[in-house]
């Protein structure tokens, strides 16, 4: 399980939005985009992770095996921006800490057990540039490793 590593990408660059109060029934929701958006990413993840480990069976990283994800999210130039403006950081909505827990949550149940297992989450959001489809790259590896393993592994 140490190499375990797997990629793939969503065609889409969205975050976790907020949850929503219903006010007629007095109780909250989440909105459908973002169940849509976090259906959308376990698909793709499960589909990639079948694909990487055909044999495998359940969760890819079992309860308590530290799991690193890193994210890189392209985003176009909007048509408004001038003929002269090619790229510009992107430092627009979505935030990166809402983009990682849509990723993150999406992929609960299906690679790990629990997001609480992800010890390093890595968001890049590139600078938005002409000519390119919004979307975001997925990396998915184990995280940091146990120092007792490391240990055994040497003989030492």
């Amino acid at each position: 399980m140490i190499g375990r590593r797997f990629a793939f990408t969503v065609p889409f660059v969205a975050g976790k939005q907020r949850h929503r109060l219903d006010r007629r029934h007095a109780r909250m929701y989440t909105p459908n985009e973002t169940i849509r958006n976090e259906a959308a990413i376990r698909d793709a993840a499960f589909g990639a992770m079948r694909e990487a480990y055909p044999e495998l069976e359940g969760l890819l990283f079992p309860f308590r095996v530290p799991v690193a994800v890193r994210i890189d999210v392209y985003e176009p130039l909007p048509k408004s921006r001038p003929k002269r403006v090619t790229s510009e950081p992107n430092t627009f909505k979505p935030d990166a800490d809402n983009i990682a827990k849509l990723v993150m949550d999406g992929m609960n149940g299906a690679v790990w057990g629990d997001d609480s297992q992800v010890a390093e989450v890595h968001v890049v959001k590139w600078p938005r540039r002409r000519g390119i489809e919004p979307h975001m790259d997925i990396q998915v590896y184990r995280g940091w490793a146990d120092p007792a393993e490391d240990i055994s592994r040497n003989g030492d």
